[in-house]
């Protein structure tokens, strides 16, 4: 396992090689809520206090096996017609350097999944993440349940935002992820800039 880990680690590191945003999985619509009182980088169009938007969250692999787990999160439309925002995160851990390695699990809800390295919102160099709720342990999430939205400073930990709730599945929906997809202030960097799934 530890081998896998800094496998699977390098190949994130070096743009995902390895393919590890390319696994297949359900697809949710569901609706991205900021907290109003949240403390957030300026400067980007989509980190505003209450804001609210649609998005499509793909969850990968579904199952009980110890692997590297996968949530893509795309905003439609988020900065005018076909200027999606995407955030492809993997199961990590918390805080620099942690947040940086892809690391296994057993379910959907059992780590935190990071960006695994760095944006530019504004002016300052963040990491999205998110948590599956603790209640959603099953093989993987159901309409119904929620995941919080993290944000950390390039060395800090993560800290809440806003919410995630998940609706209906989005049965056959062929949805491509690409971190280049980005606007309004907030830029993926190397080698997030480079994941696709």
């Amino acid at each position: 396992m530890i081998r896998d880990t800094a496998l699977n680690t390098l190949s994130a590191a070096i743009g995902d090689l390895s393919g590890l945003f390319a696994q297949s999985g359900p697809v949710f619509h569901g609706r991205l809520e900021i907290d109003a009182d949240a403390d957030l980088p300026g400067g980007t169009r989509l980190l505003q206090q209450g804001h609210t938007a649609d998005v499509l969250v793909r969850v990968a692999p579904v199952g009980d096996a110890l692997v590297p787990r996968t949530i893509c999160l795309k905003v439609p439309d988020a900065y005018g017609p076909g200027s999606d925002q995407d955030l492809l995160l993997a199961s990590s851990a918390d805080g620099a350097p942690l947040h940086h390695a892809v690391l296994p699990a057993a379910s959907c809800s059992e780590r935190l999944y990071s960006s695994l390295w760095l944006y530019l919102a504004g002016l300052q160099l963040t990491a999205f993440g998110v948590r599956v709720d603790a209640a959603a342990n099953g093989p993987g999430p159901r309409p119904g349940d929620r995941l919080d939205f993290l944000l950390s400073g390039a060395l800090s930990r993560f800290r809440s935002i806003g919410v995630i709730s998940l609706a209906d599945t989005a049965p056959g929906a062929r949805v491509t992820f690409a971190g280049s997809n980005a606007g309004g202030g907030l830029r993926a960097l190397p080698p997030a800039l480079f994941y696709r799934g």
